[in-house]
Formats: structure tokens, sequence, C-alpha cells
């Protein structure tokens, strides 16, 4: 490896120094996560997250919608993790077992979505 731009395309288990803004996505304020990486650049690491949910609470008429009525909304994602809060990125090789259990991989358990504890 010459440099975090190897990175890319690879499962990495991530630990964060906080969750500083993330937490809305998912990262949890303890522990690291496994991601797959999906870009490098000077200011943090971009992970994808396959999980990521929204909620439609307004129509397009900007009328609120019942709580009954609303439908979540699940989407792939790049989250941009800045590297002032990365503390340290463990990379796997190729053909590793953990790399089915990445952010938002179907293979995760159904709480905390594919991070360890």
């Amino acid at each position: 490896m010459q440099d975090a731009r190897d990175l890319v395309g690879q499962t990495a288990l991530v630990k964060l120094t906080n969750n500083e803004g993330l937490s809305f996505v998912g990262v949890p304020e303890e522990g690291p996560f496994l991601c797959k990486i999906v870009a490098v650049d000077e200011v943090g690491i971009w992970v994808e997250n396959k999980r990521f949910v929204t909620v439609e609470i307004r129509s397009s008429a900007g009328r609120y919608i019942p709580k009954s009525r609303q439908k979540a909304e699940r989407h792939v994602v790049n989250l941009l993790i800045p590297w002032r809060i990365v503390q340290t990125v463990v990379r796997f090789h190729k053909g590793d077992e953990v790399e089915a259990k990445t952010l938002g991989e179907e293979a995760c358990p159904p709480e905390p979505i594919g991070f360890l504890k």
C-alpha cells in the first residue's frame, strides 16, 4: 500500500475519535465499524452506506403527511468522514469474511447495521 488512495474499493474497519455530526447516518458513538471505502481525498474518506433511510413528512404541495401514510425509503449513499475524526483505519485483504459485514449489507444483523461492539 502506497498511500490512503489504495483503500478505494476495499473493506476497512474504521475507528473514530467521535461521531461528530455523523450520528444521523447511523455512525455509533462507540466502537469501530466496517465499511467499503469509495473515495479518499484531502478532506477525508468517503464510505458507502447501503441502508440510509429517509421519510417524507411533507407532500410536494407542502402539506404534512400523517405518520400512518409516511413511507421509509432506503437509499445507497456515500458519506464523508473527515480525517480530523478518524483515529484508525484497518484494511482487510480481499476474500476475508468481513467483506459481507460492511455498513448496510443484508447479511448484517438488524441492529446497528455494519457496526461492531
